[in-house]
């Protein structure tokens, strides 16, 4: 049966793939801000080191995501209903290597904090963070390549539950470590960091075994398959955890600038950058969605669909964080209590910082899904290279000097740092979209002159 090309109908195919991915997003946030919530009931020097640990963490697992996801792409444009077993291999490879790598800079790095500027103590704090929490990365980047592939089928339904179970699994452990509860014993901060790496193993283990139960893979012909699909993995991979990693790096560093202002503002940064990180969630729902809606709009020869299908994954990201602005401006206090924040309070000085953080985050959040979705879109039409070109410059060579121009200079504090962030981030979304279109408009000319050819 055609499937009909109407903007409603690509609506409703990125909202169905969006949907259950924007969940799992979601439910993977939760266990960070299930740590976040915790440690707020220890104190402010808590929530500040893992706020600092966390910055290094998700830059680390946004760049391995970037290098793995696209699986995504590669499985979606295979025919038949076998998945080739050597996209899958290749994926737990790089993902193995990218993991070994990652957490050899959270335990040997982690010692650098205190060389940047931070207080003494967070920093130290941060750093025992960190080393409990290294080996949970690699267990995480292995779910990441599993999740390639059953997103690439479209099959990401028992996704959800598995990350649900792992949000409860973490949220038990947190307080049981954290306070020695339920006969574990009481490690502190670091007890925290454990918690979320049994969870991430766990989540592997279940992902692992339900795809090999409920898929089919055919054998691996030869080594020389194998190191085909990690090349291809990497040709787009690489590009795409540079757009990713350009833009985590860019948000640590703004975290880092934030931090010389002291243990308020860094605490402020820290409820405040968790909650724009769950939106965020939903633009990476939504920036899959799209990137495979174009490939397989790619892969099927019709390139105006794939421009089709970019268009309707941006404006359906300007929706969602349009709704997500307006809650920020509206209910910001219900939602810095869920943080153990207040006026009048022990925190009231991160209070009043993390309240006009929020009135910002909420105007930074529609440039931050627009381009997020631009590199999603871009992926899909096989131009991940210029998608990391446009990042890089933006965050770099636009944001990054605003922010220190706005923060140090003509608004200085946490909220001109964070002013300058939304600036790169327009940048950006501008570069990325206008990229995407002069793609597919290409493409469109080209069919258009092969058709009229006799």
């Amino acid at each position: 049966m055609r499937r009909s090309n109407h903007p409603s109908s690509e609506a409703y195919r990125i909202v169905e793939l969006a949907t259950p991915l924007a969940l799992v997003q979601l439910a993977q946030v939760a266990i960070s801000t299930t740590d976040m919530l915790m440690l707020g009931w220890v104190g402010g020097e808590a929530l500040a080191a893992g706020a600092l640990g966390l910055a290094v963490f998700n830059l680390l697992r946004t760049i391995g995501f970037g290098l793995i996801v696209g699986t995504s792409n590669l499985v979606a444009a295979e025919p038949g209903d076998r998945v080739p077993i050597s996209l899958l291999f290749g994926a737990l490879v790089v993902s193995a290597g990218a993991g070994l790598i990652a957490m050899g800079l959270m335990v040997f790095g982690g010692a650098g904090l205190r060389w940047l500027g931070q207080d003494a103590n967070v920093a130290e704090l941060a750093w025992d963070y960190l080393t409990f929490l290294a080996p949970g990365i690699v267990a995480l980047f292995g779910f990441y390549a599993y999740r390639g592939v059953v997103v690439g089928r479209r099959k990401a339904g028992f996704l959800l539950a598995i990350t649900l179970a792992t949000i409860l699994i973490n949220a038990v452990l947190d307080y049981g470590l954290l306070f020695g509860a339920f006969g574990l014993p009481q490690l502190g901060v670091p007890g925290v960091a454990a918690a979320s790496t049994l969870a991430y193993l766990a989540q592997f283990v279940a992902i692992a075994c339900i795809t090999h139960r409920t898929m089919v893979f055919s054998r691996l012909s030869s080594m020389a398959e194998l190191l085909a699909s990690i090349r291809r993995l990497l040709a787009t991979g690489l590009p795409t955890a540079g757009s990713y990693g350009s833009e985590a790096g860019f948000t640590a560093l703004v975290t880092l600038m934030v931090g010389v202002w002291g243990a308020a503002a860094l605490a402020a940064q820290a409820v405040v950058n968790q909650m724009v990180y769950v939106v965020f969630m939903l633009s990476i729902g939504l920036s899959h969605a799209t990137s495979v809606g174009v490939s397989e709009a790619v892969g099927g020869g019709d390139h105006e669909r794939a421009r089709r299908v970019g268009r309707t994954g941006l404006l359906l990201g300007m929706a969602v964080a349009a709704v997500f602005a307006l809650a920020f401006l509206l209910f910001s206090a219900p939602l810095l209590a869920l943080f153990s924040l207040s006026p009048g309070g022990r925190g009231e000085a991160t209070y009043r910082a993390a309240q006009t953080l929020l009135i910002v985050a909420a105007l930074v959040q529609l440039p931050d899904f627009a381009q997020n979705i631009g590199i999603g879109a871009l992926r899909g039409v096989g131009r991940a290279a210029s998608g990391f070109w446009i990042t890089l410059a933006s965050y770099w060579l636009i944001g990054a000097p605003a922010a220190w121009l706005m923060g140090f200079h003509l608004v200085p504090g946490a909220t001109g740092v964070w002013i300058g962030m939304g600036t790169g981030f327009a940048a950006a979304a501008i570069g990325l979209i206008a990229a995407f279109h002069r793609a597919t408009g290409g493409f469109v000319i080209a069919r258009r002159v092969s058709e009229q050819r006799p």
